[in-house]
């Protein structure tokens, strides 16, 4: 799909991270402007189509061998720091994920009973920390795609 030694599966995974802060960004404008229905329907999609890609991507790792059969792919020269880069990506990613997964469940739960509420300043600010870790998550797949499937 974009020229490089990934499968489809790797690239839809990467395309749909790479596009995560962008559509979040779009649900938070959303909000600001009081399109609350419009933000709801954005995130739970985008959190819902993310968590597939992942969850596609990880049986596709699985089955190739793990993480280690991915960096193997990457030039013998960049091994330490790709494995280094891979834990820094891993851990964002998944405490981004489970904050996010955390924030639709919770918000769900308050939907309709009390906007703007109590919540309301925990969720901005929450909502602000995922922004900001879907965009270091996809800076970082940026860097391990380059690493893997690249170089």
């Amino acid at each position: 799909m974009f020229g490089s030694r990934a499968d489809l599966v790797v690239d839809l995974t990467y395309l749909a991270t790479l596009a995560a802060p962008i559509v979040a960004g779009v649900s938070i404008r959303s909000a600001r402007g009081r399109r609350y229905e419009r933000h709801r329907r954005l995130q739970v999609g985008l959190l819902l189509v993310c968590l597939l890609a992942v969850l596609a991507l990880e049986t596709r790792i699985r089955l190739a061998g793990g993480s280690g059969a991915l960096l193997r792919q990457a030039p013998a020269a960049w091994a330490k720091t790709a494995r280094i880069f891979l834990g820094v990506h891993i851990t964002a990613a998944v405490a981004t994920y489970a904050a996010w997964s955390y924030l639709a469940a919770a918000s769900w739960r308050r939907y309709r009973q009390a906007l703007p509420g109590s919540f309301s300043q925990r969720h901005r600010r929450l909502g602000f920390l995922i922004l900001a870790g879907l965009g270091f998550t996809a800076l970082s797949a940026t860097g391990m795609y380059l690493f893997a499937f690249v170089i």
